[in-house]
């Protein structure tokens, strides 16, 4: 199903979506607890928020105030044209964004054998930016119909999602990682000297 999250062209605020890979529960709870009165649609650790670009820069200065850079990682994108493409079993989103080659896909899957299914199938095509988060540079219908391939191993409950961007610049992510990031996002480290 196709969902328009930006319901006016006239407002400021336009759709952000930020996720975490937070290694330790008590962050995990700090920044949850910044993110949830403001988001709009969420899974586990991925949350839609609607507002103003400089106001996103702020929220993502407040919640990495309260991480671990070195074992933490956030993740923020801005998907075009404020649209999220959403599987469910026994259906999937249509692909009505042909020109799309970049899209961030996430999972929320309960069952850990559908979960390594889904987490195989998407790795084979796209780069990890976090747990459950990838990025994927194909055309919109060659994501479709991988995704349509993940969506028959969900059950109910499971979440499936995937963000078109407008480039790969549209992305970024924070955090200090040992592994070299294998994609051309744009990268922002902070450190927490500077934050």
């Amino acid at each position: 199903m196709l969902l328009p999250l930006n319901h006016s062209t006239t407002r400021p605020a336009r759709l952000a979506v930020l996720s975490y890979d937070i290694s330790h529960p008590r962050r995990a709870r700090r920044v949850r607890a910044i993110l949830e009165p403001l988001q709009h649609g969420r899974q586990y650790s991925v949350f839609e928020i609607r507002m103003p670009t400089p106001a996103v820069h702020g929220l993502l200065a407040e919640c990495t105030s309260q991480l671990d850079l070195r074992q933490d990682c956030l993740a923020l994108w801005w998907p075009r044209d404020g649209v999220r493409l959403s599987w469910a079993p026994g259906h999937h989103a249509s692909a009505t964004l042909a020109p799309a080659s970049n899209f961030i896909v996430c999972y929320d899957v309960s069952d850990p054998d559908t979960l390594r299914a889904v987490g195989h199938l998407v790795a084979a095509h796209g780069a990890m930016v976090q747990r459950s988060v990838y990025w994927l540079r194909m055309p919109a219908r060659a994501a479709e119909a991988l995704l349509a391939r993940c969506a028959r191993t969900l059950q109910p409950g499971d979440r499936l999602w995937a963000y078109p961007l407008h480039n790969a610049g549209a992305l970024w992510r924070v955090g200090e990682r040992d592994e070299p990031a294998l994609f051309p996002i744009g990268v922002h480290h902070w450190r927490e000297d500077t934050v």
